[in-house]
């Protein structure tokens, strides 16, 4: 299981991530993201992480074991690519698409609610 941010983008770009436009500064994806994730996930099986500049923004979803940080299962890239439009991708651990499709609603700003957690491993 990857255990960085890295490690996971380079074993899911081999089965794909999922890439895609939306209608938001990477600001306004990252606050999403950071909203939603707090509302939504249980921090003692997850610990995520907003990495944000002013050229990219990150989330990067652990998952947590025990008393220790485990796998990295989600991570979620923004940047602007023209005035008020972002390109996201989303790599996500087998498993995690319930997540991954709530993070992909969630950067588009269409969908605040949250994913049936009971669906992933």
């Amino acid at each position: 299981m990857p255990q960085s941010a890295e490690e996971l983008r380079q074993v899911v770009t081999t089965s794909g991530a999922q890439r895609f436009e939306v209608r938001r500064s990477h600001r306004e994806v990252a606050a999403g993201l950071q909203r939603q994730v707090q509302k939504c996930l249980d921090k003692a099986l997850y610990r995520p992480t907003m990495v944000v500049s002013s050229r990219k923004a990150e989330l990067h979803l652990q998952r947590r074991q025990a008393a220790e940080e485990g796998a990295v299962v989600l991570v979620a890239d923004a940047w602007p690519v023209r005035r008020g439009r972002s390109a996201v991708q989303v790599y996500a651990s087998s498993g995690y698409d319930p997540l991954a499709a709530a993070v992909k609603a969630w950067a588009s700003g269409t969908y605040a609610g949250c994913p049936d957690m009971s669906k992933v491993p």
